[in-house]
């Protein structure tokens, strides 16, 4: 299910701000959701890295089942994933040109970090835990806190190369993390959309000049 307070607060972004600001979608912890999305290239950390990525990792490792200091997320299917540990970081780094990541996040905590990167490793935007919806409190088996997270750069964002997550404290657990490109259709209705929105806007601005001119 996905979160409309999320999608409504994308559309006032997509209103009220410059394009470069990315887009976020959430659905609920799910064996659904869990599982990797068809049509990009994943990353499973059971299976080698994809040859254009690198893994770097400092208090972070590949791990499995739960313990005192991760735990594994909920409606897994009990394979291997990313635990970062308190004031650790992970990084996944490509040169390869994407235009969303998506990754499946469990027990989101307030103190849970996610960073995207250019082609570069360059910052393009950072997000805490509590972007991602739910109470954001580490509930282990709550589906509200443990989210499928899909974002999407936005039109004047540099292409997005990799994905580093972190953590002030135990644990950010992450697994079937998604780098894509939309389809050529796809993006001519993202394209539709923003003229849309733009169209829109001129409008409002000539009303107003109409009226308060």
């Amino acid at each position: 299910m996905l979160n409309f307070r999320l999608l409504a607060a994308s559309a006032a972004v997509a209103l009220g701000c410059p394009l470069s600001a990315a887009t976020i979608i959430t659905q609920t912890g799910s064996t659904a959701s869990f599982a990797a999305p068809a049509g990009g290239t994943t990353i499973n950390f059971d299976d080698a890295l994809p040859g254009a990525f690198t893994l770097t990792t400092d208090n972070a490792a590949i791990v499995q089942g739960t313990t005192l200091n991760y735990a594994e997320p909920a409606a897994s299917d009990g394979s291997r994933y990313l635990a970062v540990m308190a004031n650790g970081t992970a990084s996944l780094q490509s040169t390869t040109a994407f235009d969303s990541v998506s990754f499946y996040l469990g027990s989101i905590d307030t103190y849970n970090t996610v960073d995207l990167l250019s082609t570069t490793g360059a910052l393009i935007q950072s997000f805490s835990g509590s972007a991602f919806g739910g109470t954001a409190d580490g509930d282990q088996d709550w589906p509200l806190n443990n989210r499928r997270v899909t974002i999407t750069r936005g039109g004047g964002d540099a292409a997005i190369g990799g994905i580093r997550f972190g953590s002030t404290g135990n644990s950010t657990e992450v697994d079937n993390v998604v780098f894509a490109v939309p389809e050529p259709a796809t993006w001519g209705m993202m394209i539709l959309g923003f003229a849309m929105v733009a169209g829109a806007a001129r409008y409002r601005r000539r009303s107003n000049n109409a009226v308060y001119g």
